[in-house]
C-alpha cells in the first residue's frame, strides 16, 4: 500500500496522541488519596468511567471497552489491517490458548475471553478445531495446526500457550515479510529480537535444559534459534550483550543493559520495554506511513496497563514507588 495513502490518516493519528495521558495526568493519578479520587481525576480525561465504578470496581470492563472502541475505529481508518493486527493479534492468539483450554478439558472459561481484534471468538474457535477460516492469514492456521498436532501427540495445555505464544511472533516476522515499509518491518523485527533476549537471559537466569530454550525462543527474528538457545546456555552474560550488539538498536542496549550489573530479570524487562518505547516513538514521527498507527497503539496500551496498575494499587493500598518501577513507558517521555 503506496505511502501516500497514510497523509490523511497522519492527521488524525496526531488528534489521538492529542490526548493520551501527560506525566501530570500520571503524577496527579498517584497522588490520589483514595479510589474515588482516581475516578475524578480519570474522568476529566477522554475516558469513560462509569458512575456505579465505586460499587462494581470493575476496572477491567471500562478499561477493555476503551480498546475495543480504539481498534474497531483503527480497523476502519487504516488502509491496512495489518498495521492494526500487530498488537491486536495478541488478543487473537489468548483467546486460542482459552478455546483450545475449553475444549480439552471441557469447561467453561469464556470469562478470560478478551473481545479485541478483526477475528470473532466463533471464528477463533472454527480455526481451532477445524483448521478452516477463509479470513485467516496462511502464517496462522500454521500456528493452530501446529499446537493442534503438539498437544494430539503430548497432551500438554502449557505447551500449547507456549507454542501459541512462538505462532503470534511468527505472525509478527510474517507481516514485516510483506510490509512495505521498512521502518515497521524493522520495528517488528525488533520487537521479536527483544523478547529474544528477554527470554535469554531469563533462561540463563533460571537454569532451563536446551529442550526448554528451543521451546520458547523465536526463530523469527535476527538470529537462529541454535544461536539462541546456545547463548542462554553459555552462562557468559558478554557473551549474549555482544551478540546483540550486532543489531540497529544495539546502541541503546549498551546504554542501558551492562554485563557487570547483577541482571535482574524484572529490571531487564523494564529496561528493554524503555529500548522498545524510544525505538518507536523515534519512528513515528516518520509521515505518511504505518509508524505514526503502530506507535499510537503502542503507547494507548502502555496507558491502559499504567491504568490498570494505578486502580489495583489504590484499590489495595499499594506502595506508590513499587507502582511507579513498574510503569511502562509514556508517551512524550
Amino acid at each position: 500500500m503506496p505511502n501516500a495513502t497514510y497523509a490523511q490518516l497522519d492527521t488524525t493519528i496526531r488528534v489521538k496522541e492529542s490526548s493520551l495521558l501527560a506525566k501530570e495526568d500520571y503524577d496527579a493519578l498517584l497522588r490520589a488519596n483514595s479510589l474515588e479520587d482516581v475516578f475524578a481525576a480519570l474522568r476529566k480525561t477522554n475516558y469513560h468511567i462509569p458512575e456505579n465504578i465505586g460499587e462494581t470496581h470493575d476496572f477491567e470492563g471500562f478499561l477493555t471497552r476503551d480498546l475495543r472502541e480504539m481498534y474497531a475505529g483503527l480497523y476502519e481508518e487504516t488502509p491496512v489491517d495489518e498495521v492494526v493486527d500487530v498488537f491486536a493479534l495478541r488478543y487473537s492468539y489468548h483467546n486460542l490458548k482459552v478455546l483450545f483450554k475449553e475444549w480439552y478439558t471441557e469447561r467453561d472459561f469464556s470469562h478470560m475471553y478478551i473481545n479485541i481484534g478483526r477475528f470473532s471468538i466463533e471464528a477463533l474457535r472454527t480455526l481451532m478445531q477445524t483448521g478452516e477460516g477463509n479470513q485467516f492469514p496462511e502464517v496462522m492456521k500454521e500456528g493452530v495446526q501446529h499446537a493442534r498436532d503438539y498437544y494430539d501427540e503430548y497432551q500438554d495445555l502449557d505447551g500449547i500457550s507456549i507454542l501459541l505464544d512462538q505462532a503470534y511472533l511468527g505472525h509478527l516476522r510474517a507481516i514485516a515479510d510483506e510490509s512495505d515499509d521498512q521502518d515497521m518491518a524493522k520495528t517488528l523485527l525488533m520487537m521479536i529480537d527483544l523478547e529474544n533476549l528477554s527470554m535469554v537471559v531469563r533462561g540463563m537466569k533460571q537454569g532451563r535444559s536446551r529442550g526448554f530454550l528451543e521451546a520458547v525462543l523465536s526463530d523469527d527474528g535476527t538470529f537462529e534459534e541454535v544461536e539462541l538457545v546456545d547463548l542462554a546456555t553459555s552462562k557468559d552474560y558478554n557473551r549474549v550483550l555482544d551478540k546483540f550488539a550486532s543489531l540497529p538498536f544495539a546502541g541503546k542496549i549498551n546504554d542501558r543493559i551492562s554485563a557487570n550489573d547483577p541482571i535482574d530479570v524484572v529490571q531487564l524487562d523494564k529496561k528493554i520495554k524503555k529500548i522498545e518505547a524510544e525505538e518507536i516513538r523515534q519512528s513515528a514521527w516518520v509521515p505518511f506511513g504505518p509508524m505514526p498507527v503502530l506507535a499510537y497503539i503502542y503507547f494507548k496500551e502502555n496507558e491502559v496497563a499504567n491504568l490498570r496498575l494505578i486502580l489495583n494499587a489504590k484499590e489495595y493500598d499499594l506502595d506508590q514507588k513499587s507502582v511507579e518501577e513498574r510503569m511502562r513507558p509514556i508517551y512524550g517521555l
